[in-house]
């Protein structure tokens, strides 16, 4: 299954758009849909399961970057895996050994830029990790009342499936959890229900760390599931880090959100504050006679984020300038005489005899209806007839 190609299973290239993906799935589930081919049942689930993961803009971006073991094992904090495919492959995700039948606990904290920057901030979790049952010791109830699995017979495993029913393997049974039991209904061990498990509410500080890159995951070893040998998993701390209203960050680097001057202060000098990550107040200038052009991009050394492998040393700040220009009519004939003596000359146009001279307007688009899947047909035709004789 790790190396199924969903892009190949739609027939579409790793930087097809959505439209393509959408249509090229439309084209194959028409043709491989059970009603229609019978004998095509398996090949349908595959086309579906491809797309449902390349038209959701976060599964194909983490697919694009990890294959399906990253969506399985829940990269870049991508939460959800485990229930997504458990819809897909219910006894793949009981052998895969995940969540917890390997004891594994994964809560995602989120952090802002300032906590990050800053660090040494401590957060307090709390969450809950089963356990086994002190009552019935994790049997699930008595002796006595313990029924052979019928899922299983009694072995405790199972023949499972790799995805589209291909590679059969000895999986751990889904119905008894491996144990190769189930307990009788009136007899099942009250605080547990039968599972052998009961809920445990746990509770752990966190100090976050200077610089901490986002996703980064802290593991707290036996902080996890119980599992019926009696050890513990662990805990996985996902520390995410929240979008910030000022600064974006790549690594080490911040890049400040367009910066929108005027052109009096792209001609004349500019001088901005702000206030940083850690509270102090920044101020910006540009040099005499330094000229900002639109989209301009500046940078200042070492005003960036802290290194994670080095807290001490901070990547840099880079500024984009967008220059906004003055409204029309903004001077009078005698200001624009003046303004044009000062600035560079224009380029001279000769205007050849006979020349016809045109007005220009603003150009406003309208947005365009999308072409319909079906018919393919252009909307720069639409509502145009052909005239007949």
């Amino acid at each position: 299954m790790d190396n199924l190609n969903l892009y190949e299973v739609l027939g579409v290239a790793p930087d097809a758009s959505a439209e393509e993906i959408k249509k090229n799935y439309r084209k194959l589930a028409k043709e491989f849909h059970p009603d229609k081919n019978p004998d095509a049942g398996d090949k349908f689930k595959e086309i579906s399961f491809a797309y449902e993961v390349l038209s959701d803009p976060e599964k194909r971006r983490i697919y694009d970057r990890y294959g399906l073991k990253g969506l399985q094992e829940g990269a870049e904090g991508f939460t959800d895996a485990s229930d997504f495919f458990a819809q897909w492959f219910p006894f793949e995700r009981a052998s895969t050994g995940r969540g917890k039948r390997d004891g594994k606990v994964v809560i995602k904290v989120e952090l802002t830029l300032e906590e990050i920057y800053v660090g040494g901030m401590k957060k307090k979790l709390e969450y809950k990790r089963q356990k086994l049952c002190g009552k019935c010791k994790g049997d699930g109830g008595p002796k006595e009342g313990r029924e052979s699995c019928e899922a299983c017979g009694g072995a405790g495993r199972a023949t499972a499936f790799t995805f589209m029913g291909l590679s059969p393997f000895d999986a751990t049974c889904p119905a008894c959890d491996g144990r190769g039991f189930t307990i009788k209904e009136d007899m099942k061990c009250s605080p547990c229900h039968g599972s052998g498990f009961v809920e445990e509410k746990m509770k752990r500080d966190i100090v976050v760390e200077r610089g901490a890159p986002h996703m980064l995951k802290v593991p707290f070893v036996n902080e996890g599931h119980q599992m019926r040998g009696g050890e513990f998993g662990d805990l996985i701390v996902v520390l995410a880090q929240k979008e910030h209203t000022l600064f974006q960050r790549r690594h080490a680097n911040l890049y400040m959100h367009d910066l929108e001057i005027n052109i009096t202060e792209a001609l004349c000098g500019y001088r901005h504050c702000f206030k940083h990550l850690d509270g102090r107040n920044v101020c910006l200038s540009t040099q005499p006679g330094e000229v900002l052009q639109h989209n301009n991009i500046k940078m200042v050394r070492g005003c960036g984020m802290p290194d994670f492998s080095q807290p001490a040393i901070c990547g840099d700040l880079y500024l984009k300038f967008k220059v906004k220009f003055p409204d029309n009519d903004f001077a009078t004939a005698p200001q624009l005489a003046m303004l044009e003596d000062i600035l560079p000359p224009r380029e001279k146009i000769i205007i050849p005899k006979n020349a016809e001279e045109v007005q220009m307007t603003d150009y406003r688009p309208q947005p365009r209806q999308q072409p319909d899947d079906e018919d393919g047909q252009s909307p720069h035709f639409e509502g145009v007839q052909c005239q007949t004789a």
